[in-house]
């Protein structure tokens, strides 16, 4: 996609991370120049696989390469917080992975140190930058159905338990919520703002990491009840509605990738888009463009992921992990 170049240095080297380089390699002007992992077999494989010049064996020399502009943050929950200040202190750019960090008072370090460095800081909420997301948002907000009532949200899939594993283990910052969670939440929260209350209930694994998260999230008297549903048990429909007074908006399945909208107004049903929009990559595209147009701005933020909206989704999903009993570390 069309935006200035820019040097782009990736933290971790897994499978998220993989899906983001090949987006960023098709689908972008950008330049891949480092690579750093824990282990320097993997980030000299990873390097060689996507063609990045240099590879590290720690994320303080991946930070300090002159050439690296944007840190890429792409390493499990339980590290986001520490990899992306090392790399806020260094200079860099950051696009930090989903969730943002493991609680609000992470988030709300990590906003400081970006204002008081004058760096650029985003959460990684990619689905917010989809073509379909856009045109959602902009179809609520100029009340194409009316008045928003309700809203639901889900986004669930089957993952046989291992209390070893990234989704499982509290040390990582597992659970359904921190997963995949944050995507429903933040979906509600990009079309109607932060709710004034929530009400939540979880299925627990027996890590004390939540299996399955269910949440209301309430606008007050008069305004929208959101549900929202995350599952690492169950594979669920992954369908998205916004449900107003003068008609409804569905997002075919999976609604967290690039997908259509079917618009209902009275006894009109419409298709969004109404044809196909060639695929370009897996989706990732469109945030990477939109880091590198504001890094080149100069700009310390996106208006569509802004670093305050991340620190107060944050407080959400802990008022969830409090209100359910939900482990995120051994000493929590």
């Amino acid at each position: 996609m069309s935006a200035p170049s820019l040097g782009w240095g990736i933290a971790g080297v897994g499978k998220i991370a993989e899906t983001v380089v090949e987006c960023l390699l098709k689908a972008t002007s950008q330049r891949l120049v480092a690579v750093g992992s824990r282990s320097m077999e993997r980030a000299q494989t990873f390097a060689e696989q996507f063609g990045a010049p240099r590879a590290y064996a720690s994320y303080a020399d991946l930070v300090a390469d002159p050439e690296v502009q944007v840190v890429y943050v792409a390493t499990v929950n339980s590290t986001h917080h520490d990899i992306a200040a090392l790399a806020l202190r260094a200079g860099k750019a950051v696009l930090l992975e989903k969730p943002f960090t493991l609680d609000q008072a992470e988030a709300a370090d990590l906003a400081a140190l970006a204002a008081r460095h004058g760096t650029f800081l985003m959460e990684a909420m990619w689905t917010r930058f989809l073509p379909h997301i856009v045109e959602l948002r902009r179809l609520v907000q100029t009340g194409r159905i009316g008045q928003p009532l309700f809203g639901r949200a889900d986004f669930g899939f089957h993952q046989a338990y291992d209390p070893a594993s990234r989704l499982y283990s509290p040390a990582l910052g597992g659970g359904a919520l921190l997963d995949v969670g944050i995507y429903p939440i933040s979906w509600a929260v990009n079309l109607l703002g932060l709710p004034s209350g929530l009400s939540a209930r979880a299925q627990l694994a027996p890590s004390g990491v939540d299996s399955q998260v269910s949440a209301i999230l309430d606008y007050g008297a008069g305004g929208a009840q959101v549900l929202v549903n995350a599952s690492v048990g169950v594979t669920t429909p992954q369908d998205a509605w916004i449900c107003g007074t003068e008609g409804m908006i569905q997002v075919t399945s999976p609604w967290w990738r690039p997908a259509s909208l079917v618009i209902h107004s009275g006894d009109q049903v419409e298709t969004w888009p109404q044809s196909a929009v060639p695929a370009q990559a897996a989706g990732y595209e469109y945030q990477i463009a939109e880091v590198a147009r504001r890094v080149s701005a100069g700009e310390l933020e996106s208006p569509v992921m802004p670093v305050a909206e991340s620190v107060a989704i944050m407080g959400l999903l802990d008022t969830i992990r409090q209100d359910c009993g939900i482990v995120l570390s051994p000493s929590s």
